[in-house]
């Protein structure tokens, strides 16, 4: 059988940027955390950790990060942040960093629409 790692070793057409991203990564989630005045999750990914940096009490956050021109959010990810989360009385927020070569170029945010409305409410309220 083939090694696919092997494989695009071989062939740049097939690589992406994964290794810059995954560099990058603990990187991201610093950057985050010190954005938001959270801490950074201890080892956050690890059995039932799940949230890269937290604003305890306010804001969970999950942070990806892709050399890809496109990212897929998945219903498994969303569901095991949102988890984490509320169970923690937090909101869920994805962020998708898009980087060139490890180079941030855009980064957004994404959160199920509850929380959209709640912020809505207390800015009303």
């Amino acid at each position: 059988m083939a090694n696919p790692y092997l494989k695009r070793l071989e062939n740049p057409a097939l690589a992406n940027s994964n290794g810059h991203s995954h560099k990058r990564a603990k990187r991201q989630e610093k950057e985050i955390a010190k954005r938001i005045g959270g801490r950074l999750v201890p080892r956050s990914g690890a059995g039932d950790i799940k949230g890269d940096c937290r604003l305890k009490g306010i804001l969970r956050i999950e942070a990806k990060t892709t050399g890809n021109r496109s990212f897929s959010v998945t219903l498994d990810m969303i569901d095991k942040i949102e988890e984490a989360a509320v169970s923690a009385g937090e909101m869920p927020v994805i962020v998708i960093e898009f980087n060139n070569n490890g180079k941030r170029m855009k980064e957004i945010a994404v959160c199920p629409t509850w929380v959209l409305d709640s912020i809505c409410a207390n800015q009303q309220g």
